[in-house]
């Protein structure tokens, strides 16, 4: 009767077989588990990033007042692009002043709807626009 608890003898390789010369096959092996880097004290971990108030200068530029909010579109959109090249300082520069031009912006508007709706309320609005035409009107005046 045959042991089956004994392994059985290796197998001679082949004649013409591709691993002749080689050494032995070895078994595969999980590679070796390295530990994480060490974080040195040199390394700084970046601040937060600023809001860039992109999405507030566009409705600022839509609903209230053009030329502030362009200004602070341009702004805004240089905040991210100075942040991910590492320059943390000038992006928070930037996002004040979007944050600054912005504000301004939706004060231009507020201070221009205020206005006109004193005209209105007022009833001073048919008169100023009458005057307005009468004194800027271009052309014949019949």
């Amino acid at each position: 009767m045959e042991d089956y608890n004994t392994t059985p003898p290796p197998v001679p390789p082949t004649p013409g077989s591709s691993n002749q010369g080689l050494p032995p096959h070895e078994p595969w092996q999980e590679p070796p588990v390295e530990s994480p880097p060490v974080r040195d004290e040199g390394d700084d971990i970046p601040p937060l990033k600023p809001n860039n108030w992109l999405w507030a200068s566009i409705l600022a530029t839509l609903f209230c007042c053009i030329f502030f909010g362009v200004v602070g579109i341009v702004y805004a959109a240089r905040v991210d692009s100075l942040y991910y090249r590492g320059m943390y300082a000038e992006a928070e520069k930037f996002s004040k002043k979007a944050k600054m031009w912005t504000l301004l912006a939706v004060a231009a508007g507020l201070v221009y709807i205020a206005f006109w709706s004193w005209m209105l309320i007022t009833g001073n609005l048919p008169e100023y626009m009458e005057n307005f035409i009468e004194n800027n009107a271009s052309g014949y005046n019949f």
